[in-house]
């Protein structure tokens, strides 16, 4: 009596667990569909202004919530004599992660306007129980210099930092097999960030057109290490204001996702 009653409970629970797990993958995949986020975000028609900040989600494996991120691109102010822009971003740990990782980073560039490259980045972590770690580099371009917690290194030529490189290259002109090869460094190593335009692809939503660019690369150590590495997929919309929407980032933790959700 308890197996035939086991019996029929356990089909049916199966049955709801395989349908509420269809529905979720389903509703994954649409949310990383360039169509879908643009639709979502209803940028089929561009942006009528450059944006002042855009966030992102971050999940690992498809499912598994891992953080969000957002970036304010500020205004044009003076540094040292120099026309600069001033990034900020923040991004924090969420969803599952955050109850066994709550971590917040902070970043603040301070980016030469003219050659849109670092002159000042400043990192803040914060852990729970730990002490607030803070780096703050100081590039001297000039010299290829980095000075960090009195320490100097060398650096490369037009040497960037993340929010920089992406500003750097949302004010390039796209085609088809352009390539981007930007010198990273925000530690103590010399990264390679590697990008090439593949294709445009063309989306129809609601009646109207809209375009994107399609990415892909890595970043690497220069010094080629593959333990170093990861892979890239950005799309980025075509627009003048070309803003990155979607990115797909295959780690040694395992394949990210994030995606475009605020535009403002």
């Amino acid at each position: 009596m308890r197996n035939s009653l086991s019996g029929k409970l356990i089909y049916p629970l199966l049955g709801g667990l395989f349908v509420v797990l269809s529905a979720f993958i389903l509703v994954e995949w649409n949310t990383s569909r360039p169509a879908y986020i643009i639709k979502a975000l209803n940028l089929q028609n561009g942006l009528s202004r450059p944006a002042k900040s855009i966030a992102f989600r971050a999940k690992v494996f498809g499912f598994l919530e891992l953080g969000e991120a957002r970036m304010n691109y500020g205004e044009p102010e003076l540094y040292q004599g120099k026309e600069v822009y001033h990034l900020t971003s923040e991004a924090r740990a969420a969803g599952l992660i955050s109850r066994f990782l709550s971590a917040r980073v902070q970043i603040d560039s301070i980016v030469d306007k003219n050659r849109m490259r670092s002159l000042r980045f400043t990192q803040v972590l914060e852990m729970p129980d730990k002490p607030k770690d803070e780096k703050v580099i100081i590039y001297d371009q000039e010299n290829n210099i980095m000075e960090l917690r009195g320490v100097r290194r060398s650096i490369l030529p037009d040497t960037r930092d993340p929010l920089s490189a992406m500003l750097y290259i949302q004010n390039q002109d796209f085609q088809p097999g352009k390539e981007f090869d930007i010198n990273l460094n925000t530690n103590q190593k010399n990264y390679r960030l590697y990008l090439k335009v593949i294709k445009r692809e063309e989306y129809v939503i609601n009646g109207s057109k809209a375009g994107a660019w399609v990415l892909e690369g890595d970043i690497r150590r220069r010094d080629k290490n593959p333990r170093h590495s990861l892979t890239i997929t950005v799309w980025v919309l075509d627009s003048p204001y070309k803003i990155p929407f979607l990115l797909k980032v295959t780690t040694n933790i395992g394949p990210i996702t994030a995606w475009l959700v605020e535009v403002r």
